[in-house]
């Protein structure tokens, strides 16, 4: 059998455009996240044209439509999400492994999103990356690998970026099921990884205690 030729420029075109229609442009994907329900609720023929579209995304290499395709959770779109999954890194990664997660119910996948977590780019001064990566880590629960994702979080409390300190103790908060949910209602804690001098043990320590954990 001989390969799928690669899209040609108008239907790169043509994705783009129906990519928009469907999820936003870029912008609003980035701010308000990527709807997958724009396409998990379509049935019939409409679901059935929503797949082809896709496709031609993940063909151009598109991450918003691999992640789409993983929600829609068709079989024969199985092989292609993985095989994105292995050329993916950073919050790519981390997106598309807790949609798989969230479908097929795959812990050992958070193992991937912990290399996102550790790894500092000293040219990432916002550890971008790193933050979506602790805001998914929520996400994975159960004995299965649980623990390893607490400790995952717990390490993340000394990232040199704030905004990966901040979601990495929210996330602590919603596996442990902690009330209030909200880091900066627990002013000792949120202090401690706020400011750039804070004592980052003891507020690992405070959040341990939230659950009457021993560190």
């Amino acid at each position: 059998m001989s390969p799928t030729p690669p899209p040609t420029p108008a239907e790169h075109e043509a994705w783009l455009a129906w990519k928009t229609r469907t999820f936003g442009d870029g912008y609003h994907i980035w701010h308000e996240g990527l709807d997958l329900a724009a396409v998990t609720r379509l049935r019939g023929s409409a679901r059935a044209a929503a797949l082809a579209m896709l496709r031609r995304g993940l063909a151009l290499g598109d991450p918003h439509a691999a992640r789409a395709l993983a929600a829609l959770d068709d079989p024969a779109d199985l092989p292609a999400v993985r095989a994105h999954l292995e050329r993916s890194s950073g919050a790519e990664l981390a997106w598309l492994v807790a949609t798989m997660h969230e479908r097929r119910r795959e812990p050992a996948l958070a193992r991937r999103i912990f290399t996102v977590l550790q790894t500092i780019d000293p040219k990432d001064t916002t550890g971008s990356g790193r933050l979506e990566a602790a805001i998914v880590l929520r996400h994975f629960a159960g004995p299965e690998v649980g623990p390893e994702v607490e400790a995952a979080l717990l390490g993340a409390l000394t990232d040199p970026a704030y905004l990966v300190r901040y979601h990495a103790s929210e996330s602590l908060l919603a596996l442990w099921r902690v009330n209030p949910p909200t880091i900066a209602d627990h002013p000792d804690i949120f202090a401690a990884l706020r400011d750039d001098t804070g004592d980052r043990e003891r507020a690992r320590a405070l959040l341990l205690a939230l659950t009457a954990r021993v560190p």
